[in-house]
């Protein structure tokens, strides 16, 4: 009986852990030494709850304020009546709906549960993207190049999610690519690099690129989400999703292959495309 009493306070102290005192810790003193690397793993589960309870928190209180200062904006306008500001309401509307869309994909993307894995070639994924965008590219004057395989790579993923994942890349690097340039799409056996011809990322941004909602110095009216959801979907997948050098520009290495650490097909590709100055577009 004297032995169990240390194992029954600990457990009525695990029983009042809740939201609301996340930072409560179980005490390993006079416990058996046997329970003790018991007891320290469960505090070590405490611990990476609690940070991820805080990150939430902090997610919801900046949501919050992302959302209402545009709301509170067109109400202003609303309310002024002034029917020569219509076109900027439409504009703040578009872009709530698109940052809406986004917390959307953020919360959806999070749920592994949600993910319906199958053999996916993501060339031919990419290749819709591009379809897709044409459009938006078109209207920045860039264009949007890509290699071949010599043969297709299948992978296991999600095919709607590395869809979303490409998309956010390239829309990401057609809003930083200078007009008359192209964005590259370079696919190889473990992976594939999203590269832009841009102003790049400065030093001290690099840490700051996936966090959500960061904006950089030029993010023109962006939700600061995309980045944050491609790395969402990739840690989803267990893949890697990295800025690699690049200069000019920037470029994003999705790394299907776990073997793949230091990438060197995609540090081969972006040289030889420096080397060929691929990053001005051919004229015909």
């Amino acid at each position: 009986c004297r032995l169990m009493k240390p194992v029954q306070k600990v457990s009525l102290a695990a029983s009042r852990i809740t939201p609301g005192n996340l930072q409560a810790r179980l005490a390993t003193e006079s416990l058996p030494s046997e329970l003790v690397p018991l007891m320290t793993a469960f505090n070590g589960a405490l611990d990476r709850l609690a940070n991820g309870y805080r990150v939430q928190q902090e997610f919801l209180a900046t949501t919050a304020h992302e959302l209402k200062t545009p709301l509170a904006l067109m109400r202003g306008t609303v309310e002024l009546g002034d029917s020569s500001d219509r076109a900027q309401l439409l504009s703040d509307i578009d872009a709530m709906s698109r940052q809406i869309q986004q917390l959307l994909q953020l919360a959806e993307c999070s749920e592994s549960h949600n993910y319906i894995m199958a053999e996916t070639d993501p060339a031919m994924v990419v290749a819709d993207a591009i379809v897709k965008l044409d459009r938006l590219a078109d209207s920045r004057d860039v264009a949007i190049n890509t290699n071949a395989l010599a043969k297709p790579i299948l992978i296991k993923a999600d095919s709607a999610a590395l869809a979303i994942l490409i998309r956010n890349l390239l829309e990401n690097a057609i809003q930083h690519a200078p007009a008359g340039t192209t964005v590259e799409v370079l696919h190889d056996e473990n992976g594939l690099t999203v590269r832009d011809y841009g102003p790049g990322i400065a030093p001290n941004d690099l840490p700051k690129v996936f966090n959500r909602f960061w904006r950089g110095a030029d993010s023109d009216g962006r939700s600061g989400l995309g980045l944050a959801i491609c790395q969402q979907i990739a840690q989803a997948h267990g893949w890697t999703i990295a800025i690699i050098a690049a200069n000019p520009g920037a470029a994003f290495r999705v790394v299907f292959d776990d073997l793949d650490q230091s990438s060197p097909e995609a540090y081969r590709l972006i040289s030889s495309l420096r080397q060929r100055g691929v990053g001005e577009r051919a004229t015909s």
